[in-house]
């Protein structure tokens, strides 16, 4: 038996961890760890805007108000990503007309 086979939960050193290891269990906890032990983690508050623009054209029949909730944006925001027009990938053997 290893070192790190033998700690519990009690073992773990801050309340993160622990909650790590009570919600997802011992292992994951002391994999996370050993992996990034020293370092501090951050979790973006803001969620990436082009998986905002991506989940909006795949429900565009929402309501603006509800997509704003369901992505933690605001609605402004939902409108302004309205703006912005996705360019479609030119097709180099065809000319455009445009």
């Amino acid at each position: 038996m290893s070192f790190w086979d033998s700690l519990t939960i009690d073992d773990l050193p801050n309340d993160d961890l622990k909650w790590v290891a009570s919600t997802l269990g011992l292992d994951i906890a002391k994999r996370i760890w050993k992996k990034f032990a020293g370092n501090h983690v951050a979790c973006p508050a803001r969620m990436n805007p082009t998986a905002v623009r991506r989940y909006m054209r795949d429900n565009f029949d929402k309501p603006v108000h509800q997509l704003a909730f369901e992505t933690g944006v605001s609605e402004r925001t939902i409108y302004r990503y309205m703006n912005v027009v996705e360019k479609k990938p030119e097709n180099k053997g065809q000319l455009s007309l445009f």
